[in-house]
Protein backbone atom coordinates (compact mmCIF):
# COMPACT_ATOMS: atom_id res chain seq x y z
CA UNK A 1 0.00 0.00 0.00
CA UNK A 2 1.08 3.54 -0.67
CA UNK A 3 2.11 5.48 2.41
CA UNK A 4 0.22 8.46 3.78
CA UNK A 5 3.27 10.60 3.00
CA UNK A 6 3.01 9.66 -0.69
CA UNK A 7 -0.65 10.68 -0.82
CA UNK A 8 0.11 13.91 1.03
CA UNK A 9 2.81 14.98 -1.43
CA UNK A 10 0.74 13.86 -4.42
CA UNK A 11 -2.16 16.00 -3.20
CA UNK A 12 0.15 18.96 -2.55
CA UNK A 13 1.68 18.82 -6.05
CA UNK A 14 -1.77 18.51 -7.64
CA UNK A 15 -3.05 21.47 -5.60
CA UNK A 16 -0.09 23.65 -6.58
CA UNK A 17 -0.50 22.72 -10.25
CA UNK A 18 -4.18 23.63 -10.09
CA UNK A 19 -3.41 26.98 -8.44
CA UNK A 20 -0.79 27.84 -11.08
CA UNK A 21 -3.19 26.95 -13.88
CA UNK A 22 -5.91 29.02 -12.21
CA UNK A 23 -3.75 32.14 -11.93
CA UNK A 24 -2.56 31.73 -15.52
CA UNK A 25 -6.20 31.52 -16.54
CA UNK A 26 -6.94 34.74 -14.66
CA UNK A 27 -4.30 36.54 -16.74
CA UNK A 28 -6.13 35.70 -19.96
CA UNK A 29 -7.40 38.96 -21.61
CA UNK A 30 -10.98 37.72 -21.77
CA UNK A 31 -10.98 36.77 -18.09
CA UNK A 32 -9.40 40.13 -17.25
CA UNK A 33 -12.24 41.87 -19.05
CA UNK A 34 -14.83 39.81 -17.17
CA UNK A 35 -13.09 40.63 -13.87
CA UNK A 36 -13.32 44.35 -14.70
CA UNK A 37 -17.04 44.05 -15.28
CA UNK A 38 -17.55 42.05 -12.08
CA UNK A 39 -15.56 44.65 -10.14
CA UNK A 40 -17.71 47.43 -11.58
CA UNK A 41 -20.89 45.62 -10.60
CA UNK A 42 -19.68 45.26 -7.01
CA UNK A 43 -18.70 48.95 -6.81
CA UNK A 44 -21.81 51.03 -7.63
CA UNK A 45 -19.92 54.34 -7.59
CA UNK A 46 -17.93 53.16 -10.61
CA UNK A 47 -20.51 50.90 -12.23
CA UNK A 48 -21.18 52.02 -15.82
CA UNK A 49 -24.76 52.20 -17.00
CA UNK A 50 -26.16 49.64 -19.44
CA UNK A 51 -23.50 47.07 -18.51
CA UNK A 52 -25.57 44.36 -20.19
CA UNK A 53 -24.82 45.82 -23.63
CA UNK A 54 -21.83 44.03 -25.18
CA UNK A 55 -19.04 46.52 -25.69
CA UNK A 56 -17.89 46.95 -29.26
CA UNK A 57 -14.40 48.36 -28.97
CA UNK A 58 -14.36 49.71 -32.52
CA UNK A 59 -17.72 51.46 -32.11
CA UNK A 60 -18.58 52.13 -28.44
CA UNK A 61 -22.37 51.88 -27.95
CA UNK A 62 -24.10 55.18 -27.07
CA UNK A 63 -25.17 55.82 -23.49
CA UNK A 64 -22.51 53.47 -22.05
CA UNK A 65 -19.20 53.82 -20.21
CA UNK A 66 -17.94 50.26 -20.65
CA UNK A 67 -15.39 51.21 -23.33
CA UNK A 68 -12.87 52.39 -20.73
CA UNK A 69 -12.79 49.26 -18.56
CA UNK A 70 -13.55 46.69 -21.25
CA UNK A 71 -11.41 48.05 -24.10
CA UNK A 72 -8.83 50.68 -23.11
CA UNK A 73 -7.71 49.28 -19.76
CA UNK A 74 -7.14 45.67 -20.91
CA UNK A 75 -5.04 47.03 -23.79
CA UNK A 76 -2.94 49.60 -21.91
CA UNK A 77 -2.96 48.26 -18.32
CA UNK A 78 -2.66 51.74 -16.77
CA UNK A 79 -4.11 50.72 -13.40
CA UNK A 80 -6.81 52.32 -11.21
CA UNK A 81 -5.18 55.77 -11.39
CA UNK A 82 -4.51 55.69 -15.13
CA UNK A 83 -6.68 57.55 -17.61
CA UNK A 84 -9.05 54.70 -18.62
CA UNK A 85 -10.25 53.91 -15.08
CA UNK A 86 -9.06 56.91 -13.05
CA UNK A 87 -10.51 59.55 -15.34
CA UNK A 88 -12.42 58.28 -18.38
CA UNK A 89 -14.68 55.75 -16.67
CA UNK A 90 -14.83 57.78 -13.46
CA UNK A 91 -16.25 60.94 -15.04
CA UNK A 92 -18.32 59.11 -17.66
CA UNK A 93 -20.04 57.24 -14.83
CA UNK A 94 -20.31 60.36 -12.70
CA UNK A 95 -22.04 62.28 -15.48
CA UNK A 96 -24.47 59.47 -16.23
CA UNK A 97 -25.66 59.08 -12.64
CA UNK A 98 -29.39 59.93 -12.47
CA UNK A 99 -28.66 62.37 -9.64
CA UNK A 100 -26.40 64.38 -11.98
CA UNK A 101 -28.11 63.83 -15.31
CA UNK A 102 -31.41 64.92 -13.82
CA UNK A 103 -29.95 68.33 -13.00
CA UNK A 104 -29.36 69.10 -16.68
CA UNK A 105 -31.96 70.40 -19.11
CA UNK A 106 -33.02 68.21 -22.04
CA UNK A 107 -30.52 70.03 -24.22
CA UNK A 108 -27.88 69.63 -21.54
CA UNK A 109 -28.52 65.89 -21.36
CA UNK A 110 -28.15 65.61 -25.14
CA UNK A 111 -24.84 67.45 -24.86
CA UNK A 112 -23.72 65.06 -22.15
CA UNK A 113 -24.49 61.90 -24.15
CA UNK A 114 -22.92 63.32 -27.32
CA UNK A 115 -19.78 64.37 -25.44
CA UNK A 116 -19.41 61.00 -23.72
CA UNK A 117 -19.72 59.25 -27.08
CA UNK A 118 -17.30 61.67 -28.77
CA UNK A 119 -14.63 61.14 -26.10
CA UNK A 120 -14.82 57.37 -26.47
CA UNK A 121 -14.83 57.33 -30.29
CA UNK A 122 -11.81 59.63 -30.34
CA UNK A 123 -9.75 56.99 -28.51
CA UNK A 124 -10.72 53.98 -30.63
CA UNK A 125 -7.66 54.42 -32.93
CA UNK A 126 -5.39 54.15 -29.86
CA UNK A 127 -6.35 50.48 -29.58
CA UNK A 128 -4.23 49.85 -32.69
CA UNK A 129 -1.14 50.84 -30.70
CA UNK A 130 1.21 47.93 -30.07
CA UNK A 131 2.02 47.83 -26.35
CA UNK A 132 5.08 46.15 -24.83
CA UNK A 133 5.34 45.65 -21.07
CA UNK A 134 8.49 47.74 -20.84
CA UNK A 135 6.73 50.60 -22.64
CA UNK A 136 3.53 50.45 -20.60
CA UNK A 137 4.14 53.64 -18.58
CA UNK A 138 5.11 55.61 -21.66
CA UNK A 139 2.08 54.27 -23.53
CA UNK A 140 -0.23 55.26 -20.67
CA UNK A 141 1.24 58.75 -20.57
CA UNK A 142 0.81 59.09 -24.32
CA UNK A 143 -2.78 57.86 -24.05
CA UNK A 144 -3.53 60.40 -21.33
CA UNK A 145 -2.11 63.25 -23.41
CA UNK A 146 -4.10 62.14 -26.44
CA UNK A 147 -7.27 61.77 -24.38
CA UNK A 148 -7.03 65.22 -22.80
CA UNK A 149 -6.39 66.75 -26.22
CA UNK A 150 -9.82 65.47 -27.31
CA UNK A 151 -11.75 66.98 -24.41
CA UNK A 152 -12.10 70.56 -25.60
CA UNK A 153 -13.01 69.65 -29.20
CA UNK A 154 -15.62 67.16 -27.98
CA UNK A 155 -17.08 69.64 -25.47
CA UNK A 156 -17.37 72.32 -28.13
CA UNK A 157 -18.53 70.28 -31.12
CA UNK A 158 -21.23 68.75 -28.92
CA UNK A 159 -22.61 72.23 -28.27
CA UNK A 160 -21.19 73.40 -24.94
CA UNK A 161 -21.35 77.07 -25.92
CA UNK A 162 -25.03 76.91 -26.81
CA UNK A 163 -26.14 75.52 -23.45
CA UNK A 164 -27.91 77.61 -20.84
CA UNK A 165 -25.96 79.18 -17.95
CA UNK A 166 -27.84 76.83 -15.62
CA UNK A 167 -26.42 73.81 -17.47
CA UNK A 168 -22.93 75.34 -17.41
CA UNK A 169 -23.07 75.64 -13.63
CA UNK A 170 -24.09 71.97 -13.26
CA UNK A 171 -21.31 70.84 -15.63
CA UNK A 172 -18.67 72.79 -13.71
CA UNK A 173 -19.95 71.39 -10.40
CA UNK A 174 -19.80 67.82 -11.71
CA UNK A 175 -16.37 68.02 -13.35
CA UNK A 176 -14.87 70.89 -11.31
CA UNK A 177 -13.16 73.79 -13.03
CA UNK A 178 -9.55 72.60 -12.76
CA UNK A 179 -10.42 69.31 -14.42
CA UNK A 180 -12.49 71.06 -17.07
CA UNK A 181 -9.66 73.41 -18.00
CA UNK A 182 -6.78 70.95 -17.61
CA UNK A 183 -6.85 69.98 -21.27
CA UNK A 184 -7.70 73.35 -22.79
CA UNK A 185 -4.03 74.16 -23.51
CA UNK A 186 -3.89 71.05 -25.70
CA UNK A 187 -6.73 72.39 -27.83
CA UNK A 188 -5.26 73.54 -31.14
CA UNK A 189 -7.85 76.23 -31.78
CA UNK A 190 -9.38 74.48 -34.77
CA UNK A 191 -12.79 75.30 -33.36
CA UNK A 192 -13.45 78.85 -32.27
CA UNK A 193 -14.82 79.10 -28.76
CA UNK A 194 -16.77 82.22 -29.59
CA UNK A 195 -18.56 84.70 -27.38
CA UNK A 196 -20.84 82.05 -25.89
CA UNK A 197 -17.92 80.14 -24.39
CA UNK A 198 -16.30 83.30 -23.08
CA UNK A 199 -19.46 83.74 -21.04
CA UNK A 200 -19.19 80.09 -20.00
CA UNK A 201 -15.67 80.62 -18.65
CA UNK A 202 -16.75 83.81 -16.88
CA UNK A 203 -19.49 81.90 -15.08
CA UNK A 204 -17.16 78.99 -14.38
CA UNK A 205 -14.65 81.31 -12.74
CA UNK A 206 -17.40 82.59 -10.47
CA UNK A 207 -17.68 79.06 -9.06
CA UNK A 208 -14.03 79.00 -7.94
Amino acid sequence: MLSNKFWFWSFTVALLSTCCAFYAWLDHPTISRVNHLLWNLSNPSYSPINTTIPTNCTAPPPHTCTFYAACLEPHFHCGPKGYPLGFGEKFCTKFSLPSNMGRLSEKGQTWMWNTMSCLQRALVPELDTSIHVIESKEACKSLEEKAFSTHAPCYLTSGLCSLSPEDWIVIVEIIDLKTLLSSWDAFDGGIEAGEGCLEFFARALEKM
